[in-house]
């Protein structure tokens, strides 16, 4: 996800100097703990790593984005005096304890995923906001659906609490296949991992595809992926949340459902009126291209940091 960002930014028209942590290892100080991307501390990035590469290229601004990645004060603070600095976080509010609520007042303007945290940020004295909902529509397109694929419900992740009662339902009731860790425990048959198109292929080769609405730690959340797999041609299916209508309409850009009887309910209805459901997957994938895709979105967010500034 944040490649697609930066790559969503760069579609959008910035010029953008691309620097992975993960191909600079070197580069992230934990203070000796295990690197675990943010999840129990911060992740400091050292200076004397990132200097060259930032003199060079000499940015209007810098995006530490998830991952739990910022630079330390004293740095940021010098930094801040001739540029902007923009910290992400997309595993809030479980990380926030134990990391974002430590890096968060090194920036200018620091973005949450988490929208109840916002109100928490900005009483610490921060120029806060929510993580916009968008897509890249250069990886998340509609692929040729694969007869290996083929099924009438999809489900994609691990065994979260709230999703282990409705997927053994949708289980014994329809032709399911479910790919993610954790469910064997539950005696539900995983296909293992998907990556890349095959993620895509899948997407395009089931029937409806759900998406249940809470982390692990059961805080409901407007999934990226509602966007992510309507661009990619998915008929999507997830909890009836308020938030979610902010951005889209239930039962014509995606279904919504509220329990687990509804769930099945709703599956069997579009299962036995397919130009309902293929109305709805063509609409969902419209609105996301036409509102929600990242080159759609950032430049909203360009100007907010320009106002800020």
């Amino acid at each position: 996800m944040v490649r697609q960002m930066m790559l969503g930014l760069r579609s959008a028209g910035a010029e953008v100097f691309e620097y992975s942590t993960d191909e600079h290892p070197e580069a992230l100080d934990t203070d000796g703990r295990p690197y675990d991307r943010g999840t129990t501390s911060p992740v400091w990035l050292r200076w004397e790593h990132l200097r060259e590469p930032l003199e060079a290229f000499a940015p209007d601004l810098v995006i530490c984005n998830a991952g739990g990645l910022s630079f330390r004060p004293e740095v940021a603070a010098r930094l801040r005096e001739k540029l902007c600095l923009l910290g992400i976080a997309l595993s809030d509010p479980d990380v926030f304890e134990p990391t974002t609520r430590h890096i968060a007042p090194n920036f200018d303007v620091f973005l949450t995923n988490a929208p109840t945290l916002v109100e928490t940020y900005e009483a610490m004295g921060l120029r806060s906001g929510v993580v916009p909902a968008a897509t890249y529509e250069g990886f998340f397109r509609p692929m040729p659906p694969r007869d290996e694929y083929r099924c009438e419900v999809l489900v994609l992740g691990r065994d979260h609490p709230d999703r282990i009662e409705p997927v053994r339902a949708l289980v014994s009731t329809f032709d399911t296949h479910v790919y993610g860790e954790g469910w064997e425990q539950h005696g539900v048959p995983s296909r293992g991992i998907l990556l890349g198109e095959d993620t895509l292929s899948a997407l395009n080769s089931a029937a409806v595809t759900v998406i249940f609405f809470l982390m692990g730690s059961g805080y409901p959340l407007v999934k990226v992926g509602l966007f992510d797999f309507l661009a990619a041609g998915a008929l999507v299916a997830t909890n009836r949340y308020p938030r979610v209508e902010r951005f889209l309409r239930f039962e014509e850009d995606l279904i919504g459902f509220t329990s687990t009887e509804d769930l099945l309910a709703k599956v069997r209805f579009y299962l036995d009126h397919p130009e309902e459901a293929e109305r709805i997957r063509r609409q969902g994938r419209a609105r996301v291209l036409a509102e929600y895709t990242w080159q759609k979105v950032w430049p909203g967010v360009l100007r907010e940091l320009q106002e800020e500034r």
